[in-house]
């Protein structure tokens, strides 16, 4: 059984090989829900939130969800989607595997506050009768930057909604598929940049989809 709850997470995406305990730490981002879920948690695979002096601020066993084989074996490696509390001063998380380190995500440092950039759509070659390519007007500030993402949202003139149409990226370019909003003229574009910790909005802006 699941439930959902509301609150501030960190959501925390990873994957597990049960044999050989190799593992992988593949996004974090912050969350403002989790599923509450009543599956068995394995006791030799945990992740550990650490402030910046490497000092443990969370740790909690893990659910490991596995794929069936054939025969209905459960395949070696799982996936793991977990939500843990956002605690003040979270800097790394650890995946652990029998108390050992198979992998570490650490997060990006704050960008300066400012106010949110222009996001300058402009078409290229590349682009169709019904796509353009979301290019930022200061580009050169969004280089790929370790323990730093980007997500892109859009919220059509006939939505109420964000919708999510990139998540985990080095850097904010997409393309944006006016097919995806019919009937909409207009839509809202934002860029969220994450630290895995934070998330804050750096560039938002209104552009025509016709």
């Amino acid at each position: 059984m699941s439930t959902i709850q509301s609150g501030d997470f960190v959501h925390v995406v990873a994957t597990v090989n049960m044999k050989t305990g190799d593992g992988k730490i593949l996004y974090v981002n912050p969350s403002t829900s989790t599923v509450q879920s009543d599956a068995a948690r394995e006791a030799n695979v945990e992740l550990v939130a650490e402030d910046a002096a490497g000092q443990p601020l969370h740790r909690e066993a893990v659910v490991v969800r596995r794929s069936s084989g054939d025969g209905g074996d459960r395949g070696d490696v799982g996936l793991i989607q977990s939500d843990l509390p956002r605690v003040d001063g979270m800097k790394s998380i650890a995946l652990l595997f029998n108390g050992k380190e198979v992998s570490r995500y650490a997060g990006g440092e704050p960008a300066p506050a400012a106010q949110p950039a222009n996001l300058g759509l402009a078409m290229t070659p590349e682009s169709g009768p019904h796509r353009r390519l979301l290019e930022l007007t200061q580009a050169g500030q969004f280089q790929p930057v370790d323990g730093v993402t980007y997500s892109v949202q859009v919220k059509p003139d006939t939505d109420g909604h964000w919708n999510t149409i990139a998540v985990g990226r080095p850097t904010p370019d997409v393309e944006i598929d006016r097919n995806q909003f019919p009937n909409a003229t207009k839509a809202e574009v934002r860029v969220l940049r994450t630290t895995g910790f934070d998330e804050q909005v750096i560039a938002h802006e209104t552009v025509d989809l016709f």
